[in-house]
């Protein structure tokens, strides 16, 4: 079954979200891009790497700048006959900035992400059961002295380089 998600994951992303699998597949070492649609009609361009990989689970790990600090593990496991899949993200935002942008509606947009994966690999696979869906919060504190991350914020440098375009423009020979 993991197999089976592993070489068919981009197939079950939400429309408007893009995963470019390495061309060695998704295997520990290897790094995929992602284009992910954000409010606004914006796209945020990203990528992951695989930190772990085998016949049972995979591990996706978030690059330095990504707008949360985690990884995520996709596995899938029979019970009583049954086959259950599952999605678990351990995160937290990477600096104040997608912190305020995480608390305002990013952690449901996340959710709403891997509901929507978990529920095309199961029409896919011709399961009826529903897709659940379990939330804790392990830290509830905010870790100021990370403040210092968002010299690496993606979106901050990349909005800062945008800007810098017409200068950029006049400047060239």
């Amino acid at each position: 079954m993991v197999e089976f998600w592993k070489a068919h994951f981009p197939e079950f992303w939400p429309k408007g979200n893009r995963f470019f699998a390495p061309l060695a597949g998704i295997a520990p070492g290897e790094v995929a891009a992602l284009d992910l649609s954000m409010p606004g009609g914006l796209k945020l361009s990203t990528g992951v790497l695989v930190l772990y990989a085998d016949d049972e689970s995979f591990t996706l790990m978030t690059p330095q700048g990504h707008m949360f600090a985690g990884w995520i593990t996709f596995s899938a496991f029979v019970e009583d006959g049954v086959t259950h899949a599952q999605a678990q993200v351990l995160m937290r935002a990477s600096d104040p900035m997608y912190e305020l942008g995480m608390t305002m509606g990013g952690h449901g947009k996340e959710d709403q992400h891997w509901q929507h994966t978990l529920r095309a690999l199961s029409t896919h696979l011709g399961a009826t059961g529903e897709v659940t869906m379990q939330s804790i919060c392990v830290d509830r504190g905010r870790q100021w002295s990370k403040a210092t991350n968002i010299w690496h914020n993606a979106g901050i440098r990349s909005g800062i380089y945008m800007t810098g375009a017409p200068i950029r423009l006049i400047a060239r020979p």
